[in-house]
């Protein structure tokens, strides 16, 4: 019970300061756009990562330096033309960014796009494979229990965001909102890549 509980508490607070992955499913929930099938894949993603972290791959990317270096360059070059596409729009005329608010893509290229917020943060291996993983098998008899906490906080988390977000959508049709909603994403997401590309691993 111990080890569950130090897995979901510890993987409620990886998850929630993983910026990218939230600002994306929120935009998809209050858009009305797929937001839980985002989920599920970022829920998915959350716990393959843990269960090869704690099978010991973790410990393969920390004794292969160029591994995290290629996947922090390619994250922040991907968040960075993600941001730059945000700003961008929030300067369109109201007709334009209402337009854009309302536009529906298929599920596969949104899927594409989440996964590369995910896969293609080089934080989101430090947190979740690295991290959790090496606190996993801290655990020993109970490692499992401790990814079972994981996963489960991350089950909590996204589903949540998601309803929130279906739940608020009503609320924010006017094309104010989108503007300075993707303003402050594309602030966000630069912060997030510089950090990325700043801070050493």
């Amino acid at each position: 019970m111990l080890a569950f509980l130090s897995g979901a508490i510890t993987g409620g607070g990886l998850i929630v300061a993983v910026g990218a992955q939230n600002s994306f499913l929120l935009e998809q929930a209050l858009k009305r756009h797929y937001a839980f099938p985002i989920a599920l894949l970022f829920i998915l993603s959350d716990v393959i990562s843990i269960t090869l972290g704690a099978f010991g791959l973790g410990l393969l990317l920390q004794s292969h330096d160029w591994l995290l270096t290629a996947s922090r360059w390619a994250g922040v070059a991907f968040l960075a033309w993600f941001a730059l596409g945000k700003w961008r729009a929030s300067f369109q005329e109201e007709h334009l960014i209402l337009e854009q608010a309302g536009k529906r893509l298929a599920l596969w290229p949104l899927c594409v796009m989440g996964f590369a917020v995910t896969w293609l943060n080089p934080h989101f291996y430090l947190d979740t494979m690295i991290l959790m993983g090496s606190l996993a098998n801290q655990w020993q008899d109970d490692k499992w229990a401790f990814v079972f906490g994981g996963a489960t906080a991350s089950v909590v988390w996204f589903l949540s965001l998601a309803l929130v977000g279906k739940l608020c959508a009503k609320w924010l049709e006017k094309a104010a909102f989108w503007r300075w909603f993707n303003r402050i994403n594309a602030i966000l997401i630069w912060s997030i890549a510089y950090n990325i590309a700043t801070q050493p691993f």
